[in-house]
């Protein structure tokens, strides 16, 4: 899962929507310096509200993640793009076609929730905007047991780069997209490719409902009673 995916229920609880989004944003920080659900469960009773609710979302990131990603329709989701990338643009042995049909699914599924609820983004980002950025700095390097001294600055990165608002576009999502296929060191697709990014995002979006059911508290709209942490009802297009 991705960053508003892993946050779009507890908008309402900003430490704790702020903590779900940590797991992931230590790639950006320091990929050595992991924070693990183990971690975080040592300080769930912590005496600070904040970082309580912080180190709950990091737990809820780790559960949403595993429930996510063990969920059938998931799996049989990212077995198909795979297979469409692979067949349009083959690779030797198939590793980035079955890598971006992975890390696709969970973009899209962002800009899914996003263009339904087109205010979401901008209160996730509004967290982000709001945290004192020196009390999350230390609360993190606790619960990691890690010196973090890039920390700060890659959350200035994050704010001002502000990627995520590029998947609504499909020329943004796919130069994403490469820029994280060269991240990890397999080869990026031509410019021209970009018009994969059409029929990945149809084949992700014909299936969003089904992606989230397998969450809880329940995410889908059609589940969804108003029982979330958020009370977040998702609308339905």
């Amino acid at each position: 899962m991705n960053y508003l995916s892993h946050a779009f229920r507890f908008l309402d609880r900003p430490a704790f929507a702020l903590g779900t989004q940590i797991p992931d944003f230590m790639n950006m920080v320091d990929r050595k310096a992991r924070a693990r659900r183990k971690l975080a469960v040592m300080h769930l009773d912590n005496d600070d509200p904040f970082f309580s609710e912080l180190s709950a979302g990091i737990v809820q990131h780790h559960d949403d993640d595993h429930a996510f990603h063990s969920s059938l329709v998931f799996n049989r989701l990212n077995h198909e793009l795979g297979a469409y990338l692979k067949a349009e643009r083959p690779d030797e042995r198939g590793m980035r076609s079955w890598f971006v049909g992975h890390i696709a699914v969970e973009m899209i599924l962002d800009w899914s929730i996003w263009h339904r609820n087109p205010e979401m983004m901008d209160r996730l980002y509004k967290i982000f905007a709001d945290v004192d950025v020196a009390k999350l700095t230390h609360c993190v390097q606790t619960i990691t047991g890690k010196p973090l001294p890039t920390f700060e600055k890659m959350h200035g990165v994050f704010m001002r780069e502000r990627f995520l608002y590029d998947y609504q576009e499909d020329a943004g999502l796919f130069y994403r997209i490469n820029r994280i296929v060269e991240r990890v060191g397999l080869a990026p697709f031509a410019d021209a490719d970009v018009y994969l990014m059409a029929q990945a995002r149809e084949m992700v979006d014909s299936q969003w409902q089904q992606l989230l059911s397998c969450l809880e508290p329940s995410a889908s709209p059609h589940l969804a009673d108003g029982n979330s942490p958020a009370n977040t009802r998702i609308a339905s297009k």
